[in-house]
């Protein structure tokens, strides 16, 4: 699908830190909507605010832990995208959380569920086109995501 390049390159590095703002942008609203967010981030939103950490410095500090641990056994599944999808999302959605909190609550309710689910189905829509544009430049996933796609491949069970 893409030639090896510097242009092509340097066109998919742009894709992914497009794709990674859009994924975070999506998680920003599903935060505003309340009706919850992907597991993941749920844990990292919970543990940074335990310790009082902004999430930002939490999410890279644990992902760069789950980095090294899975680098011991599956290096293959890294590139450039791992290091941009591990380091910008919590520090998009720590800084725009707030911002747009103020902007949406002062045209919406919340109190309406119309609006919730409106917001909702807005962060699937961005949440979404985001992971299909990160995902599509194939330059390496997610610690997280590497958790268990290592799993499968050095234990040998597919995983659906």
């Amino acid at each position: 699908m893409f030639k090896d390049d510097s242009l092509s390159i340097f066109i998919r590095l742009c894709l992914s830190v497009v794709g990674t703002s859009i994924i975070a942008l999506g998680i920003v609203f599903f935060r505003l909507s309340s009706l919850g967010i992907d597991p993941a981030t749920a844990a990292d939103i919970g543990i940074s605010n335990t310790f009082n950490w902004y999430l930002g410095n939490y999410q890279l500090i644990f992902n760069a832990i789950l980095f090294l641990i899975i680098c011991i056994f599956d290096r293959s599944q890294f590139g450039i995208g791992t290091l941009i999808n591990m380091s910008l999302p919590g520090y998009i959605v720590g800084y725009l959380t707030p911002i747009l909190s103020r902007i949406i609550f002062h045209t919406f309710s919340k109190s309406s569920i119309l609006e919730i689910i409106i917001l909702f189905v807005f962060g699937m829509v961005l949440f979404s086109l985001g992971i299909s544009l990160y995902t599509s430049v194939n330059l390496g996933v997610s610690p997280y995501d590497a958790v268990a796609l290592s799993f499968e491949k050095r234990v040998g069970l597919v995983i659906d």
